[in-house]
């Protein structure tokens, strides 16, 4: 059985119609939102998100350079109520933090405040990153 140029064109277009709509519906997408440098104390800082990065369901924490003991983090949403996390964990450095998920599914995030401190023998600087997911 031979297949005309036209099965073939036609069987073409719809898997390339099949591949755009499953990329489209792809709700997975991570999205950096800012980082900040922490220092060898007790600091807290405020990663500044707003209206214009979109709605997001889940954050994540990731830590570069050193590792970081994360104390604190408060959500603030766009319509000012707030989320708060108090969980006293290490992130290594290269690690980062499973899925946080936000209540109330997918939200627009107004700021993200930290509680935190390096925590490495050598007393040297550490990156948070922050980062949601649409």
């Amino acid at each position: 059985m031979q297949i005309t140029r036209t099965t073939r064109i036609g069987l073409l277009t719809l898997l390339l119609l099949a591949l755009a709509l499953s990329t489209a519906a792809a709700p997975n997408i991570w999205v950096k939102l800012g980082q900040r440098t922490v220092s060898d104390r007790v600091d807290h800082d405020v990663i500044k998100v707003g209206a214009g990065k979109g709605r997001f369901s889940d954050l994540q924490l990731r830590a570069t350079d050193s590792k970081v003991r994360v104390r604190n983090v408060v959500v603030v949403f766009g319509d000012g109520s707030r989320q708060e996390f108090k969980k006293n964990f290490t992130l290594h450095r290269g690690e980062r933090t499973g899925a946080i998920n936000l209540d109330g599914g997918r939200r627009v995030v107004r700021e993200v405040r930290f509680v935190y401190d390096e925590s490495s023998i050598l007393r040297r600087t550490a990156e948070v990153h922050l980062w949601g997911r649409r």
